[in-house]
């Protein structure tokens, strides 16, 4: 599957847009690079995994500046933190993790995706 950050980020930050096409057309399936998919519902599971195995300020970001598409600034007072705190590579940080439990096989929906090395990024 070519699941990395980049792609991820991308299929959080149009979430809302998913849910709406599955809702009216019942479109589920969503093309990734490399000619795989992945469904409406493993992004439903990801977000599920990232709100019970991320620290608070990774899941936060994620859901704000991702998922709910708000800008960084207002994202990080949202968050109670200074507006000029770059709350976006909290996000970062917080999908390498998930990718790192999926390449470890730690999320059971998912088989490790030969993604190479990803690097644990502290939080």
């Amino acid at each position: 599957m070519a699941l990395d950050v980049s792609t991820l980020r991308e299929l959080l930050r149009h979430m809302q847009a998913l849910r709406s096409l599955y809702e009216a057309e019942g479109i589920d399936e969503i093309p990734l690079p490399g000619g795989e998919s992945i469904t409406l519902w493993d992004l439903e599971y990801l977000l599920e995994e990232i709100h019970t195995r991320l620290p608070p300020r990774q899941r936060e970001a994620i859901d704000l500046c991702l998922v709910q598409g708000m800008r960084e600034v207002d994202a990080a007072v949202t968050m109670g933190v200074s507006a000029t705190n770059p709350v976006a590579m909290y996000a970062t940080a917080g999908l390498r993790k998930i990718l790192v439990l999926v390449e470890a096989g730690q999320l059971p929906r998912f088989k490790p995706l030969g993604l190479g090395p990803i690097e644990e990024v502290a939080s």
